[in-house]
């Protein structure tokens, strides 16, 4: 660190603020110098301290060293008898001295520090630009394979086989791509859970045009960091849009509601309608399906376990540790 750079000023610098400080202070340490007359005679210079630690704080390396040179002139001639000279005996000499190291020391410290958290800043604000590119690039190449899927699905027969499960592959491309652009945003995950799945639930009802749908989401404010945060999201989305595909077939509205609650052990997450339910064996034939094999393999990344309820209506639970 070379003195040019110690004395350029950081984004953070506010020097008209380190001003202010810095005078109010020394009219602080003035006053109590004179009220305390001969009491202050071996550290009276040390009053002045708080004076360029606040100054260099506020106003940055530059307005601390000029708050120092004028402290250190007053300390010198009106600090130490004989008062309004430069005349200095053995003691006084020392206590100037180290009045002079320390606030050097203090303005370091705090150059040290603002130069740290500056760098921390620009270092934020690099994440999370790469973040925002990165999610953008994913969800573009999930738009391209579900283009690709939607393009090869019309050369097959609509009754096929193979034409159904590009449809359910397609369905899941698009579901990833809107969480993805849910989670466009690092700072995402300074969202308290249930205003996340809120705005995710309601983004998937809108996408399906049923907007007759009654949606209730109870969840603490608690943050997850942004890979659970993503498996959490895909899971609701995954049972969300089962549950509007099959829970609100042949229905005007309905209820749908998302809970997570929070025990000793962690998190429970469920994600119930007001449907049919499941039909009787329905999840045990449905073992190796792509949409049970998703919730299944998200579940896992939680180190969480996965159930399904029936009656009344239908529910996936996910319980997940902290």
């Amino acid at each position: 660190m070379n003195l040019l750079s110690i004395l350029r000023p950081l984004p953070r610098d506010r020097p008209w603020v380190g001003i202010a400080v810095g005078a109010g202070l020394f009219g602080i340490a003035a006053v109590a110098r004179w009220n305390l007359g001969g009491l202050a005679e071996g550290f009276g210079p040390m009053l002045l301290l708080p004076s360029i630690l606040l100054a260099g704080l506020f106003g940055g390396i530059r307005v601390g060293l000029g708050v120092t040179v004028v402290c250190f002139l007053v300390a010198w001639t009106w600090f130490f008898p004989p008062y309004g000279t430069f005349v200095l005996g053995p003691s006084q000499t020392v206590t100037i001295v180290a009045f002079v190291l320390t606030a050097v020391l203090e303005l370091y410290v705090i150059r040290v520090l603002k130069s740290a958290m500056n760098e921390l800043s620009l270092a934020r604000e690099r994440s999370a630009t790469m973040f925002m590119e990165l999610q953008h690039r994913v969800a573009n190449n999930l738009q391209v394979v579900a283009s690709l899927l939607h393009q090869e699905r019309k050369n097959l027969d609509g009754e096929s086989p193979g034409f159904r499960a590009l449809s359910n592959a397609q369905q899941r491309l698009d579901l990833m791509i809107r969480v993805h652009r849910s989670l466009n945003s690092p700072s995402i995950v300074d969202l308290p859970l249930g205003v996340h799945l809120q705005n995710l639930a309601e983004n998937l009802i809108q996408s399906r045009n049923t907007p007759n749908i009654h949606l209730t989401v109870n969840a603490p404010p608690v943050q997850l960091d942004v890979e659970r945060l993503m498996s959490v999201s895909m899971i609701v989305a995954e049972a969300v849009t089962n549950a509007l595909k099959h829970a609100f077939k042949d229905r005007e509205g309905g209820k749908l509601a998302i809970s997570v609650a929070v025990d000793g052990c962690g998190y429970d997450l469920a994600i119930s309608d007001d449907g049919p339910g499941f039909p009787p064996g329905r999840i045990t034939t449905q073992r190796g399906s792509l949409g049970l094999g998703i919730l299944e393999s998200l579940v896992r990344q939680l180190d969480g376990k996965l159930s399904f309820e029936a009656g009344p209506g239908a529910t996936v639970r996910v319980i997940f540790p902290f």
